[in-house]
């Protein structure tokens, strides 16, 4: 089947970004004399978004894609280049924000989904295959991966109480291209906060992947381990 046999990559960014609202009032005086005020300030305060990953594949740790508290530079979430069906992974985002509250809001959007080239299995199955080829969209592979997402407590487990807070899931194309979601805003966005994220809190997105048919099972509140024991996530 050629969606087995092809080489096929897909590459995600995200992107985490802080916006900060100072808010201020204005009153006004409607009388014949003049008042004068010097020296007013708006200075916006200090904001220090950082980030660590944990990272699982196949139910054993990936050093590759996990590291510690750290500003994001050129970390990756997903660095896999030997995907074979019924692979899967779970990872947990960590976000802090210190010393100030903040809204925040994740930018995913897929940069490429290409059909690499044609190998022999896959001529067979599709002998209009011509890659290489200009077409950087013409993978597989982004229709086949199955992502969720919900607000975890930090064990990296999907857990019964926090089925709810499931705030995305499908494959990577229905759920990388070009969403914006609210992590946290006037509105309440998706870690259910009802307002910014705190300075000096930890919050913790749980997201896992499966090559072929994810579906839930999620461990008994409170008892979540790790996934090495179980991650509440059935890849089919």
């Amino acid at each position: 089947m050629k969606k087995y046999f092809n080489k096929t990559v897909f590459k995600l960014i995200f992107v985490f970004g802080i916006i900060a609202v100072v808010a201020f009032g204005v009153t006004r005086a409607f009388f014949s004399d003049t008042e004068t005020s010097k020296d007013n300030v708006l200075q916006a305060g200090k904001l220090d978004l950082q980030i660590d990953n944990t990272s699982y594949y196949n139910g054993a740790p990936s050093p590759e894609t996990s590291w510690e508290l750290n500003d994001l530079t050129d970390q990756l979430f997903f660095n896999f280049l030997d995907l074979k069906p019924g692979d899967w992974g779970e990872d947990t985002i960590s976000i802090h924000v210190d010393d100030n509250d903040a809204w925040a809001c994740l930018d995913i959007s897929i940069t490429e989904d290409d059909d690499e080239s044609c190998n022999e299995p896959e001529l067979k199955d599709d002998p209009t295959c011509d890659d290489p080829d200009a077409d950087p969209d013409d993978g597989e592979l982004a229709g086949l991966v199955n992502f969720i997402f919900w607000a975890d407590d930090g064990d990296n487990v999907l857990e019964a109480d926090e089925v709810e807070s499931i705030f995305k899931k499908g494959d990577v194309d229905e759920v990388f291209n070009g969403q914006k979601i609210a992590l946290s805003d006037a509105l309440g966005g998706v870690l259910g906060l009802g307002g910014p994220l705190k300075g000096g809190t930890t919050y913790y997105i749980g997201k896992a992947w499966c090559f072929g048919e994810l579906t839930t099972s999620p461990v008994a509140a409170g008892q979540g381990v790790d996934p090495t024991v179980d991650d509440g996530i059935n890849c089919d």
